[in-house]
């Protein structure tokens, strides 16, 4: 009962239906003067050497030989196998069906031939390989289109579980960073603190409900993005910081949400928090008809303390692989340094 219940019925059915179609189709093209019951009786035999073929290619000799990369060897174990059913179907030929059903075999190519003769005639061998496999290749290419789909929804699958997972790494270090400048406020009793609440709210809102899927609209980025800027600005005076955010916006396109967001934690990480003079960083964001390009420079902070941490470089290796998943091959990430400014440019190609 086990091994009834692991049985696919609807997989069986549907295979049972290909090779019964097959079977009908040699019946539609069977001539006038050919009894059915005779022919139906004998192509049965001969659909069953073909589902043999294709069931041992497809289930043992792939899997087991080609798969594994044994290119000789599966050529061998195919021609083998063929020529093995081949085989067989001589024999039940030559001692069953043309016994049974002479007038039928009277006019077949190897009627008057002996089993040895059938089975090393190269003209014979030919004709009866290529009636047997065709129906084959067509359940092959069935086959190899299905295990593709398969791998195709895997692939899917992990791509979701890995990007979760990356976000999960993601949200958590900027809720960190976010909550630290609110702790700050409330400490010295700050009249911004109830501002910086409303901000974080509406950035909490997004980061939450929005982040789950794989893209938003850039309008709704470009408002976590500003939310948080309002948010950092209200730490600094005038005096530390000079930050502008420039856009041109000609396409309303979709993009990964956070996806730019470490930049900008970076950015106010290294180079505002640790510079004692003032310090200035401008972000731009473009969407044009194919492509979305995001940039931003900061300043280096002239002192001992401008070092990138280890937090940091788990932000841009985050981004690095969601940018793998989210844009294989359509993204291109440049990140320039030299002594007085960090920039980094980012094009997403749609």
């Amino acid at each position: 009962m086990n091994f009834i219940k692991k049985l696919d019925l609807k997989r069986i059915a549907l295979h049972c239906i290909y090779w019964i179609f097959f079977l009908f189709f040699y019946i539609s093209n069977k001539s006038d003067n050919e009894n059915y019951y005779d022919f139906t009786f004998i192509y049965t035999f001969k659909i069953l050497a073909q589902a043999s073929v294709g069931y041992g290619l497809i289930y043992w000799i792939i899997p087991n030989i080609l798969n594994k990369k044994r290119y000789l060897l599966f050529i061998v174990s195919a021609l083998g196998w063929l020529y093995f059913v081949f085989a067989l179907l001589m024999i039940l030929k030559f001692y069953y069906l043309e016994p049974k059903f002479p007038d039928f075999f009277k006019d077949w190519f190897g009627h008057k031939m002996t089993v040895p003769e059938r089975l090393t005639s190269g003209k014979l061998i030919l004709r009866e390989f290529s009636f047997i496999t065709y129906p084959v290749i067509i359940l092959g290419f069935i086959s190899f289109n299905r295990k593709q789909q398969r791998l195709l929804k895997l692939e899917e699958e992990k791509k979701s579980m890995e990007l979760k997972v990356l976000k999960n790494q993601l949200n958590p270090h900027f809720l960190f960073n976010t909550l630290n400048n609110l702790y700050t406020l409330t400490l010295k009793k700050d009249d911004k603190a109830p501002e910086v609440i409303a901000k974080l709210s509406e950035i909490l809102d997004f980061v939450l409900y929005r982040c789950n899927e794989d893209y938003v609209s850039i309008e709704k980025e470009i408002a976590l993005i500003e939310n948080y800027i309002a948010l950092e600005k209200l730490r600094y005076s005038e005096n530390r910081l000079n930050i502008l955010f420039t856009k041109h916006i000609q396409y309303n396109h979709k993009i990964s949400p956070l996806i730019v967001l470490t930049f900008i934690e970076n950015a106010f990480k290294h180079g505002v928090i640790n510079e004692t003079e003032k310090a200035i960083i401008r972000l731009h964001l473009e969407s044009k008809k194919q492509q979305i390009i995001f940039s931003i420079e900061n300043t280096k902070p002239k002192n001992e303390f401008s070092r990138i941490s280890d937090k940091s470089k788990i932000g841009l290796e985050n981004v690095r692989k969601q940018l793998d998943l989210l844009y294989p091959k359509k993204h291109q990430l440049e990140i320039e340094e030299t002594q007085y400014n960090y920039t980094v440019k980012l094009y997403l190609t749609l």
